[in-house]
């Protein structure tokens, strides 16, 4: 993966938080006007000349979700692929260009969407423009590039997932133990089985179908003029051609009715772990907000319940994690349906069920009586500054800007949601407690060290 979202999360000074805890949290609304091309396009621009830097990004509808049966895999093949060349810009000048100015490229894939960007200096925005406009209309699809990558994809897929400790667990077992459907269950990095089996007509065809203009969303912030910036991009995306056509996905799952327990062994583990996950609310709902901050509240650093109960109280665990949209994102990428997920790698003399009793204890007490207004003015203000930092950047208001988009239907959301989850009060997470983290709806996986014990042979060679 060349590269994963993850919202900057840094500590505000005291001084800021100490404000922001006093006073209701008031942040600068992010400027932008937005337009849409005669293909389908969507285009959001946001200047802001403070330094001469542009990031220009193209988030495509398309993640590990849309993928048919037998081609699991392909959303995050053309993460690679978009890098290998195209009519008049062949296989390793876009990154020559982008680095050769000085900039940076990258990009990533997730369940619902494939997110590319460039950060450069202001004055090189035209000639991103027209690599992307190059690579989105005649990307150079051949047998070769096609078969280099599958075989970068399933190195990546050894090396992150595979011969990782607790690889497996947390991309491949999580999903397809919670989820019925498979659209949702399968992981978003693909299976050898699909990739080895694709032909370059199947790739060729998923390109046509979710890289075309009208599933795309072109988001440019930085230090630029619009009114030059905008008829830059008639002339270099207005042209491109719809091609294909999505192929319709079915994502509903069934009620769950009871508990799920599954214990697996990795062999590259030195210590035991669990994970426990629930299915979580809608996207956009109250309930998505209060379970964001319960996560929050429950995982989120060293102050965090968790953390504090099983690995400085108990000291029993060396690592906790988790929150809504856990482990394949956060809730910046949550969309149901979805997980509230947590892991715990704990101390071989603990056991899973003290694990789960304990973390199921301070579930509990927060279902009785809430929080205090202390603990939720602090968690309050851990939140704004963690999502004030986000917006320091370029990048960081480029990508709210275009998930906004993408997800709530209006880049003006961006600049609307973190009201909603100051808004969250101690009741919400008693609520969103009692409602998702119940028993019935428990998704539970213990992970022990070593190889599975071989099975005894019983009499007469039976087993």
């Amino acid at each position: 993966m060349r590269f994963q979202f993850v919202a900057v999360t840094l500590l505000a000074s005291f001084g800021l938080a100490a404000s922001l805890a006093a006073q209701a949290v008031s942040v600068p609304p992010i400027p932008f006007s937005e337009f849409k091309l005669n293909n389908g396009m969507r285009v959001i621009l946001s200047e802001d000349h403070t330094l001469p830097v542009v990031t220009e990004s193209m988030l495509f509808a398309v993640g590990g979700r849309n993928e048919p049966r037998g081609q699991s895999g392909f959303a995050h093949l053309f993460e690679h692929l978009m890098f290998e060349g195209s009519a008049h810009a062949p296989k390793g000048m876009f990154d020559h260009l982008v680095e050769g100015y000085g900039g940076t490229d990258n990009a990533s894939t997730h369940e619902d969407y494939t997110f590319y960007f460039e950060s450069v200096p202001s004055n090189v925005l035209e000639t991103v423009m027209w690599l992307d406009a190059d690579r989105l209309s005649a990307l150079d699809v051949t047998q070769a590039a096609m078969q280099n990558q599958i075989k970068v994809v399933e190195e990546e897929k050894r090396l992150r997932v595979n011969n990782s400790p607790y690889g497996p667990l947390m991309y491949v077992d999580l999903q397809q133990q919670a989820f019925a459907n498979w659209q949702n269950a399968h992981p978003v990095i693909g299976s050898f089985k699909d990739l080895n089996a694709a032909t370059l007509a199947q790739v060729r065809q998923f390109f046509d179908d979710y890289y075309a203009p009208r599933n795309c969303i072109l988001t440019i912030v930085g230090d630029f003029d619009s009114a030059q910036v905008k008829p830059m991009v008639e002339k270099y995306f207005g042209w491109i051609p719809n091609r294909g056509k999505p192929l319709a996905v079915n994502t509903k799952e069934p009620q769950q009715a009871q508990p799920r327990r599954q214990t697996l062994h990795d062999a590259l583990a030195k210590l035991p772990a669990l994970t426990m996950s629930w299915h979580g609310p809608e996207r956009g709902t109250r309930d998505f907000y209060a379970l964001t901050m319960l996560g929050q509240l429950l995982f989120s650093g060293q102050g965090s319940r968790l953390y504090q109960s099983l690995v400085k109280d108990h000291k029993v665990a060396l690592q906790v994690d988790g929150g809504l949209g856990f482990p394949m994102g956060s809730y910046r990428d949550y969309l149901a349906p979805g997980l509230f997920a947590g892991l715990v790698v704990y101390k071989p003399n603990a056991n899973a069920q003290q694990i789960e009793g304990l973390v199921m204890q301070q579930i509990h007490q927060i279902e009785a009586t809430g929080v205090s207004t202390e603990t939720l003015h602090r968690l309050q203000t851990k939140f704004a500054s963690d999502w004030i930092r986000v917006q320091q950047t370029t990048l960081g208001r480029n990508q709210l800007l275009a998930l906004a988009t993408l997800f709530d239907g209006r880049p003006g959301d961006a600049n609307t949601e973190l009201a909603k989850f100051m808004d969250i009060n101690s009741n919400d997470l008693e609520r969103v407690a009692q409602t998702y983290l119940t028993s019935a709806r428990l998704n539970l996986i213990v992970d022990l060290p070593g190889k599975p014990a071989a099975k005894t042979a019983a009499p007469g060679g039976q087993q």
